[in-house]
């Protein structure tokens, strides 16, 4: 008897054998069982599944002598005509080859004829999707109304080519891959029965290539088996597969990680040697950053399976990795395939693909803008909160002397670094010194802290005016400062890095005007969420409900703004001289009454020589 391969001699007989395709035989059988069954099915899925096997199953549960069952006999008369494809009741209908029109009519002419010794008759219409739309036309109404003694059963692997017409008439049923565990159990069953030696390893390889389909396991298996008279084993799988094997991948794919440039030539060059495909690398190594991948996201995923013997060295290098360098090599392998696809020379393809996925983290993974953005304010410059608190007792303290009037002329002044090198802050402790306040050469150069001095700036609090209307330059700066220690505070980088190169130009009538010099910048800092940000920094500093809009600058709108805060500053110098004149008259310390003589003598010890003025209110 000429030999017969495995796939066709292991054809499952049984609903029962049908290895992964529980959800639909258990359908099936209870639809024989309770006389429920359709005129027309569906059977849709990935190639070696069962699809076909399960429609000559259905036909035999349908047409055994001792049926309709849903367990057929297999001995009787009928059930092995079926099996053997010599039934006149069991049509199979190839449609690649039998797809026209004139195959359509030939089929409603016969489907008038009676079963010869059945009790139905079935028509297995295999890659249903290759006939053409006038053949599915035609066959419509026979789908839709056959004859009593008909069941049409059409399997296909594209059921999206399938007009809908077609799978409205349909049961339809969809076949899964087979997972590489039952796929392994299988192949050990039918090597036991066979008194084949098949180790555990072997059987995992050939179902993990068989890509969840039983039909390419058994042929791949038949190809061993006549391979050999000794067991089957990993290595010979491989061998005769030409794979690559478990260390070879690890060592390449840590030198592509690693970016040993040298280690991956190398590395090449030995599975050449060995007579491999150069795109085999590729197609290898892209499964093994696969299943590192896998195993960062689920560990118990079932595609590991292929590495059962070699889960320790998986586990090492998947923890050592980080998921975004795989995703970067994986991204740079997959492009290095199609090009090695159809290049004339695959082996330079495979080696540049390798040696940029070695670099694929500085080249392209993040050349994302995103990234970018992050990157930069992680590594930005900032001045330490400390400082920044300094430079504002020192800017208060200034502007608080110079709004009382008192006449203390600054002798040296130690100019501050408007950006510090925050490496070389330490210690800001006596930082107030660095304005000398007096008039006498004979006073100490360094003065207490600054906070003694405030007390002489009460003045400016009742002098200033509010924020409802227009500021001065400084107070412009001053404020700002304030909202973006505010943003930075509250966490707030994003809208702090778009924010802090922005300048006050006017602040009235309930706006702040921010001039910037990016139209991407303004068009950003204009954003709703960005404005809601700083707008609630400006309240918080400015204790008033404020709007901040912003603007290019050249912008032909801000003249307004430029013009009211011209006319403002000019209108608030002619009042403050002549407040200066006529409100605030110069006196000496003996004219001051004695009731504020003992207030005043702890400030002046501290103070030294000043110009003391009587604010006249009448």
């Amino acid at each position: 008897m000429a030999y017969i391969a495995l796939y066709r001699k292991w054809r499952p007989a049984l609903f029962e054998d049908v290895v992964g395709q529980q959800h639909i035989t258990e359908t099936l059988q209870k639809a024989i069982d309770t006389d429920k069954v359709a005129h027309a099915y569906l059977f849709s899925g990935p190639r070696g599944t069962g699809k076909t096997s399960t429609a000559k199953i259905f036909a035999k549960a349908m047409n055994c002598v001792e049926g309709p069952t849903s367990h057929p006999c297999n001995t009787c008369e009928v059930c092995r005509h079926i099996t053997n494809g010599e039934s006149l009741d069991v049509v199979e209908i190839d449609a690649a080859s039998n797809r026209s029109i004139e195959d359509i009519r030939t089929l409603r002419e016969t489907i008038k004829f009676m079963p010869a010794e059945g009790h139905k008759k079935i028509y297995i219409i295999d890659e249903v999707h290759m006939l053409t739309t006038e053949a599915f036309n035609a066959l419509l109404k026979t789908l839709e109304e056959p004859p009593g003694h008909v069941i049409f059963i059409l399997a296909t692997t594209e059921p999206e080519k399938i007009p809908m017409t077609i799978l409205s008439r349909c049961q339809r049923y969809e076949f899964r891959r087979i997972t590489s565990h039952d796929i392994a159990e299988r192949l050990m069953y039918i090597a036991e029965q066979e008194h084949v030696m098949l180790t555990k390893g072997a059987a995992h390889i050939l179902a993990v290539q068989a890509d969840g389909g039983m039909r390419d396991a058994l042929s791949m298996l038949d190809q061993c088996i006549s391979n050999t008279t000794e067991s089957i084993n990993e290595a010979l799988v491989r061998n005769l597969l030409g794979l690559i094997g478990k260390e070879w991948l690890f060592t390449l794919s840590e030198a592509v990680f690693k970016g040993k440039g040298d280690i991956i030539i190398k590395s090449v060059d030995d599975i050449v040697r060995l007579g491999k495909e150069p795109r085999v690398i590729l197609t290898e190594l892209v499964a093994h950053l696969r299943a590192l991948m896998l195993y960062q996201a689920a560990p118990k995923s079932d595609t590991l399976s292929a590495y059962a013997d070699s889960m320790t060295e998986l586990a090492d290098q998947a923890t050592q990795v980080s998921p975004r360098k795989v995703f970067a090599v994986l991204s740079v392998l997959q492009q290095a395939m199609l090009t090695a696809r159809t290049s004339p020379t695959p082996r330079v393809a495979v080696e540049m693909g390798l040696l940029m996925a070695a670099q694929a983290e500085q080249s392209g993974w993040q050349s994302d803008l995103t990234e970018r953005v992050e990157t930069l304010e992680k590594h930005a410059f900032r001045v330490p909160q400390t400082v920044l608190d300094r430079i504002s007792k020192l800017e208060n303290a200034v502007i608080g002397n110079h709004i009382s009037g008192a006449d203390m002329p600054i002798s040296s002044y130690d100019k501050i670094p408007l950006l510090p090198d925050e490496n070389n802050i330490t210690d800001m402790q006596g930082a107030e010194s660095v304005i000398n306040i007096s008039s006498d050469n004979s006073m100490p150069q360094e003065k207490p802290p600054i906070s003694d001095h405030l007390a002489s700036a009460s003045h400016k609090a009742e002098t200033s005016p509010a924020i409802g209307v227009s500021h001065s330059s400084t107070e412009y700066d001053t404020i700002w400062k304030g909202v973006c220690e505010e943003l930075e505070k509250n966490k707030k980088r994003a809208v702090l890095s778009c924010m802090r190169p922005g300048q006050v130009v006017y602040i009235g009538e309930g706006h702040v005007i921010v001039v910037f010099k990016t139209a991407f910048m303004a068009k950003r800092a204009n954003k709703k969420d960005y404005c809601q940000c700083v707008d609630e920094a400006l309240k918080f500093v400015t204790g008033d409900t404020l709007h901040m809009q912003g603007f290019l600058e050249g912008d032909s709108e801000l003249a307004v703004f430029e013009k009211k805060k011209t006319t403002f500053l000019k209108t608030k110098t002619s009042i403050e001289k002549k407040a200066d004149s006529s409100m605030l008259q110069p006196v000496e310390l003996a004219d001051v009454p004695e009731e504020a003589r003992t207030v005043l003598d702890p400030l002046l010890k501290t103070m030294g020589d000043c110009n003391i003025y009587i604010e006249n209110k009448s």
